[in-house]
C-alpha cells in the first residue's frame, strides 16, 4: 500500500521538532541559545528532511548523510568553539534526537501505529498539527524534567556578559555563573572570575605593574597557580540589569572553557558597586 507524503506536513514537522531538539541541546550542555540559529538550524533539518523523497539508500549511505546533515545543522545552530566542543553538542543531538524519537514513536504506537514511514533516516508521521504540538511539547518538557532531575540543568540567569575595564581600556565577553567556582585571592579573599587569556588581548598586563598576584585552583586534572589582577572595574551584564564589581580579581587561563569565555564565582553577583 502506497502512502502520500504532503511536503508540508514533513518540512513543517521536521522543523518543528529539529527546533525543539536544539533548544533541549542548549538547555543539556547549558549554552546560551541565540533563536536566530536554532531557527536556522532547524530549517536546514526541515530542508534535509525532504531526502526521504529520493530512492531508498543502503545504511552505510544513510548513515553518512544522516552525519553529515547533522553537524551541519549544529555548526548552523551554535558557534564552533574547538573540535572537542563540537563533537560535544553532537553528541548530544543525537541522544536527544534518540530520546525525542523513542517518546514519540511509543506514543504514536498506543494511538495510531498506522501512517508511520521511515525512509533514509528521516521520519515522516501523517500527523495533526495540534497531536504535533502536543507531542512535541510534552516530549521537550519531560526531557526538561529528566535534566533537572539528574542535575544537568542550569537556570538561563547564569548566563551573562561581562565588562572588563583597566588601565582606560575595556573588554567584554560571555561568561556563566559557575556554582564550581569558589576562588578567591589569597590575601583580600575577593572573589575571582576566570577569564580565557585571549579575551583580553586588548589590556595590556605588564608584571612590572604590581598588580599580578597568583591564584591556587585545584581542578579533576591536578592543581596550579593562575596569574590575576584587580581591574578597575568589572561588570556583569544579565538582561537588562548591570552589577558593578570593583572588590574583584581576574584570573587568566590559557585552557578554553567550554562555549563561555568567562567563569565568575557565584559570589560576585552579591558584589555590587555603592
Amino acid at each position: 500500500m502506497k502512502q502520500t507524503i504532503y511536503i508540508d506536513i514533513l518540512v513543517g514537522i521536521n522543523l518543528f521538532i529539529n527546533y525543539f531538539l536544539l533548544l533541549a541541546v542548549s538547555k543539556f550542555l547549558s549554552l546560551p541559545v541565540k533563536r536566530p540559529r536554532l531557527a536556522a538550524g532547524a530549517a536546514l533539518g526541515a530542508a534535509a528532511s525532504l531526502s526521504i523523497l529520493l530512492p531508498e539508500v543502503n545504511l552505510f549511505l544513510a548513515f553518512a548523510l544522516k552525519f553529515t546533515v547533522s553537524s551541519l545543522i549544529i555548526l548552523c545552530a551554535y558557534p564552533l568553539y574547538g573540535l572537542k566542543q563540537f563533537l560535544r553538542e553532537l553528541a548530544a543531538f543525537y541522544i536527544m534526537s534518540f530520546a525525542f524519537a523513542g517518546f514519540m514513536l511509543a506514543l504514536w504506537y498506543f494511538i495510531a501505529p498506522q501512517g508511520l514511514i521511515i525512509k533514509n533516516s528521516v521520519v515522516y508521521f501523517n500527523i495533526s498539527p495540534l497531536l504535533l504540538i502536543v507531542m512535541t511539547v510534552a516530549c521537550y518538557f519531560i526531557i526538561r524534567l529528566i535534566h533537572r532531575i539528574t542535575g544537568r540543568q542550569a537556570p538561563e540567569d547564569l548566563f551573562c556578559r561581562i565588562q572588563i575595564d583597566f588601565n582606560g581600556r575595556s573588554v567584554s565577553c560571555s561568561a556563566k555563573v559557575d556554582t564550581g567556582n569558589s576562588l578567591t585571592e589569597p590575601f583580600s579573599n575577593a572573589p575571582v572570575a576566570v577569564v580565557c587569556e585571549e579575551c583580553l588581548s586588548g589590556i595590556a598586563l605588564r608584571q612590572e605593574s604590581g598588580k599580578i598576584r597568583l591564584v591556587p585552583f585545584q581542578a579533576v586534572s591536578g592543581g596550579g597557580l593562575l596569574p590575576a589582577f584587580k581591574p578597575d572595574k568589572l561588570t556583569v551584564i544579565t538582561g537588562k540589569d548591570k552589577i558593578e564589581i570593583h572588590e574583584v580579581y581576574i584570573a587568566v587561563t590559557k585552557s578554553k572553557l567550554g562555549a563561555f569565555s568567562a567563569l565568575l564565582n557565584p559570589d560576585l553577583l552579591q558584589k555590587t558597586s555603592a
